[in-house]
């Protein structure tokens, strides 16, 4: 049971990544001078990654840049908490609370309104724009509706 969580858990997480990726170039969080270094991007380089590794690209179609550390980032991040969600929304039931809503607007206050303000990755919420708060509180919303449904439909409810 446990292996089919995970496996489920990696479906959803490789699609809702791919979800919010798309969300993100419908309403992009931030501007283009701020996402130069995007918020993962950050993370590593305070972590002591140097920027030769944190911005490293390849090219896709010829003169389109794919930032694939950015994206392993962006994806291990939807791994991770869509595989949790499979090993518990049957178990502890507040993680499916509005199919899934709930869970994206916890993990987003967790992470963009505490731990990367604190760690100075993103600034303070308050020196935030709006459309910054809103992009990302509804692609986590979205985000995470996208696991749950993926998990119910591969696990049943």
């Amino acid at each position: 049971m446990i292996i089919t969580q995970i496996l489920v858990g990696i479906a959803a997480g490789l699609i809702a990544g791919m979800v919010k990726i798309g969300w993100e170039a419908i309403l992009p969080p931030r501007t283009q001078a701020r996402d130069e270094t995007n918020p993962p991007q950050q993370l590593l380089q305070q972590m002591g990654i140097p920027r030769r590794i944190t911005h490293a690209y390849v090219y896709y179609a010829k003169d389109q840049k794919v930032y694939y550390v950015a994206l392993l980032i962006h994806f291990s991040f939807s791994l991770f908490f869509a595989i949790l969600f499979a090993l518990t929304y049957r178990t502890w039931p507040i993680v499916d609370i509005w199919q899934g809503s709930l869970y994206g607007l916890i993990i987003w206050f967790v992470f963009h309104i505490v731990i990367m303000p604190v760690f100075k990755t993103v600034p303070s919420p308050a020196k935030q724009p709006f459309t910054e708060h809103f992009s990302e509180i509804l692609g986590h919303i979205v985000w995470a509706w996208a696991i749950y449904l993926v998990v119910v439909a591969l696990m049943g409810h």
